[in-house]
C-alpha cells in the first residue's frame, strides 16, 4: 500500500471510531470473579497484618488473575494458567500455620483450583465472534508479546491472526476489525487514538469494573483532541463488579517487589556508582549504571545483525540484554584488549595505573567537589566523572580535550599516557567486535524459537573466557537508584523479585 493511501486509511479509521466509539463486551466469568474476590480479600488482609508475610501469595494470585484476563484459551491449551494455579497452591501450603485466617487460605486455594479447571467464557465468546466475521476479516490484539505467543498457539488453527499493539502497524488495510483481549486500560491510547482498524472491540471479564477507554495524555489540553467513547455490552452470567478498586489501589498487572531505597542520601564513593536494579527473566537481576552502551539481542533482525548496542537510557521492559554469566563484560574485555597489545601491554598498564593513582590521591586529599571545581577551571567538561575515571576498567575520558586537560592538571606528561590509553581503548573496541562476531555465529546456530516463550536463553561461545552468555528479557526497571560497588554493576545475580512478572 502506498504511503498516502495508508495515511488516508488511518484518517478514515479515526473518523469511524470517533463516530461509533469502541465496543466493550463484558463476559460473565463466575470462576474468575471468585478468584478476583479472593485476591482482593488477600490485599485487605495484608493491609491489616504484616504485608511481607502475604507478599508471595498475593504475587502468585495476581499472576493467575492476569492470565485469566489475558489468556482466555481452553485449559488444555493453557499450561501457563495451570502452572500459576499450582504456584498459588504452593504459597497457600507454605502459609498454613503461619497466619490465623485459614478460612481465607481455603477460599484462595479453591478459587485458584476452579480457574485452573474451567475454560474461560471470554475465550468462547472471542472464538465465536471471530468465526462470525471470518478469521480473515479481523485481527486479535494481545496485551503483550508473551501473551500474544500463548494466544497465537490457540487461534492459529482457527486461521486468526494475533498481534500486539506494536505489531498492528503492518496489518493488512483490508482488515477493519480488531478484537483486543482484556479491558481498555491494558492498552496504550494509540490503539484507539491512532487506530489501524476502523472497529475495535474489547473482550473482557465482566468482573472488571474499569471500562475507561484510554485517551492521549494531551487530550485534556488540546482543542479538537481525539476522544473515543465506549459502548458497553454484557453477555452471560454477569454479577456486580467490585466498584471499590480505586479505594484499594490493587493493580491487575502483577507488580515487582521493589521495597524502598536503602542507600543513604550521599554521593557515591570512589569505588561506587548510582545504579538501578533491573529484573530479568529466569529469576535474574542486574545493576545497570549510567554507562553509555550495553549489548542487546534483537531477534527480529536477520541473521548476522541480531547483536546490537543500545544506549543504557533506551533499555525498556521487553528488551533482550546479552550478559555474561559469572563475570562482568568490562573485566573480560579489558584483559582481551591488553592481550591484543602484546609486548606493549605492561607499559600501557603502567601508564594507566600511574594517572589513575594520582587522580585517586587528589580526590582523597582535596575531596570530590574541590576536584570537580579545579577540573572545570582547567576546561574539563565531564567533571562529574572524576571518581569514575579512577576505575581501572574505565580506560580514559571520551573527550580528547577532557583527557588532555586532566593529565595537565595531574602534572603528568601528555605522552606516552595519552597514546597508550587511546590505543587500549581502540583494542577494547576490537575485542568487543570479536566477541560480537562470536555471538552472531552462536545465535545463528541456535534455535531462537524458545527465547520469547521462556524469556531467556543461554548461548555457548567457544572463545576461551567468553563462555556462558545469557540472552534475557528485561521485565522491570526500578524507579529509583541505589549506591552499589562499581564492580557489581552489569553482573548477573539471582533475584526472584520479578518471578510473578513472567
Amino acid at each position: 500500500m502506498k504511503r498516502i493511501e495508508a495515511l488516508n486509511a488511518r484518517y478514515a479509521a479515526v473518523k469511524s471510531l470517533l463516530g461509533y466509539g469502541v465496543e466493550i463486551l463484558a463476559v460473565g466469568d463466575p470462576p474468575g470473579a471468585r478468584l478476583n474476590s479472593a485476591a482482593r480479600q488477600l490485599v485487605r488482609a495484608a493491609s491489616d497484618d504484616e504485608p511481607d508475610v502475604w507478599d508471595d501469595l498475593i504475587g502468585a494470585i495476581k499472576a493467575l488473575r492476569w492470565r485469566r484476563i489475558t489468556q482466555p484459551q481452553p485449559v488444555l491449551l493453557n499450561p501457563a494458567t495451570k502452572n500459576a494455579a499450582q504456584r498459588v497452591a504452593h504459597e497457600v501450603t507454605r502459609l498454613r500455620g503461619a497466619v490465623a485466617d485459614e478460612e481465607l487460605l481455603d477460599e484462595v486455594n479453591a478459587a485458584a483450583a476452579a480457574v485452573a479447571e474451567s475454560n474461560s467464557p471470554v475465550g468462547s465468546v472471542l472464538l465465536r465472534s471471530i468465526e462470525e466475521v471470518g478469521a480473515g476479516s479481523c485481527v486479535v490484539v494481545a496485551a503483550n508479546r508473551p501473551t500474544q505467543i500463548a494466544v497465537e498457539g490457540w487461534l492459529a488453527e482457527h486461521g486468526a491472526s494475533v498481534v500486539t499493539v506494536s505489531m498492528l502497524e503492518p496489518a493488512q488495510p483490508r482488515i477493519d476489525l480488531a478484537y483486543a483481549i482484556g479491558p481498555p486500560r491494558f492498552y496504550s491510547s494509540a490503539l484507539v487514538t491512532a487506530p489501524v482498524t476502523s472497529e475495535i472491540n474489547f473482550v473482557m471479564p465482566a468482573w472488571i469494573a474499569d471500562q475507561t477507554v484510554p485517551q492521549s495524555n494531551i487530550a485534556r489540553y488540546a482543542e479538537g483532541a481525539v476522544v473515543v467513547t465506549g459502548r458497553s455490552l454484557t453477555e452471560g452470567e454477569v454479577g456486580d463488579p467490585d466498584l471499590n478498586e480505586a479505594e484499594i489501589g490493587d493493580e491487575f498487572l502483577p507488580q515487582p517487589e521493589w521495597g524502598t531505597r536503602q542507600s543513604p542520601e550521599r554521593a557515591p564513593n570512589r569505588d561506587e556508582v548510582e545504579a538501578r536494579k533491573v529484573l530479568l527473566s529466569g529469576n535474574h537481576g542486574v545493576w545497570l549504571d549510567d554507562g553509555q552502551r550495553i549489548r542487546a539481542l534483537d531477534p527480529e533482525q536477520p541473521a548476522g545483525e541480531r547483536v546490537i548496542y543500545m544506549q543504557v537510557e533506551a533499555v525498556r521492559p521487553g528488551v533482550y540484554l546479552l550478559l555474561r554469566e559469572g563475570e562482568t563484560e568490562h573485566g573480560a574485555l579489558y584483559e582481551d584488549a591488553l592481550n591484543l597489545l602484546g609486548d606493549e601491554a605492561e607499559a600501557v598498564r603502567a601508564t594507566q595505573r600511574a594517572w589513575k593513582t594520582r587522580l585517586a590521591e587528589r580526590l582523597s586529599e582535596f575531596g570530590y567537589r574541590t576536584v570537580m571545581s579545579q577540573l572545570a577551571r582547567m576546561g574539563v567538561r565531564t567533571v562529574e566523572q572524576a571518581r569514575a575515571w579512577t576505575d581501572p576498567l574505565l580506560i580514559r575520558p571520551n573527550s580528547d580535550r577532557d583527557f588532555t586537560c586532566l593529565l595537565e592538571w595531574l602534572e603528568i606528561p601528555l605522552q606516552p599516557t595519552f597514546a597508550h590509553a587511546t590505543k587500549l581503548r581502540k583494542n577494547i573496541y576490537q575485542a568487543s567486535a570479536n566477541i560480537r562476531e562470536e555471538l552472531e555465529a552462536a545465535i545463528s546456530a541456535t534455535d531462537l524459537s524458545d527465547l520469547e516463550p521462556a524469556g531467556h536463553l543461554s548461548l555457548e561461545i567457544q572463545t576461551e573466557g567468553v563462555r556462558g552468555i545469557l540472552a534475557t528479557r528485561v521485565l522491570a526497571i526500578c524507579p529509583y537508584s541505589e549506591i552499589v560497588p562499581r564492580h557489581d554493576t552489569r553482573m548477573l545475580f539471582e533475584d526472584r523479585s520479578g518471578r510473578w512478572l513472567e
